[in-house]
């Protein structure tokens, strides 16, 4: 693999992650859904312990989850293209949130949480997609 396609990969994986934290932020949970692949599996950083495992649970936990305005911001990913249809990347994530539907500028909650994702990328066909994510909490802070 030459350097150009190894950045090519990079791209296209770092605009699936963004995304699917776009998706997350804006509560489409079939949209976010579906940037996973059937057989993935979802390790949420306030569950890490437990796997959520296809796409279907993945999706159902999504929509089980409480009606909230967030932000996540994902920065200092390293990607490990490991050929061309297998990806891993780290990355820092921050995440705020607040009232759901509230008109903006939302008041934060009161917390802010750092934490990283370890995903495991796949190229099916001409898309990449989220086989695995590994999500975790380093950092709480609250602030009220």
């Amino acid at each position: 693999m030459d350097r150009q396609e190894k950045v090519t990969i990079q791209l296209e994986c770092q605009q699936l992650l963004n995304r699917a934290t776009m998706l997350l932020d804006n509560g489409q949970w079939q949209e976010l859904a579906n940037c996973y692949t059937q057989d993935a599996i979802l390790f949420r950083p306030s569950d890490s312990g437990n796997g959520l495992e296809g796409r279907a649970a993945i999706y159902a936990s999504f929509c089980a989850r409480p009606p909230r305005t967030s932000c996540h911001i994902m920065a200092n990913s390293v990607f490990e293209v490991i050929n061309q249809q297998n990806v891993v990347v780290n990355s820092r994530v921050w995440m705020v949130a607040g009232e759901a539907n509230a008109p903006f500028p939302v008041m934060a909650d009161g917390k802010l949480m750092i934490g990283s994702f370890e995903d495991t990328l796949v190229r099916i066909g001409d898309e990449w997609l989220i086989r695995s994510r590994k999500g975790s909490i380093e950092l709480k802070y609250c602030y009220q």
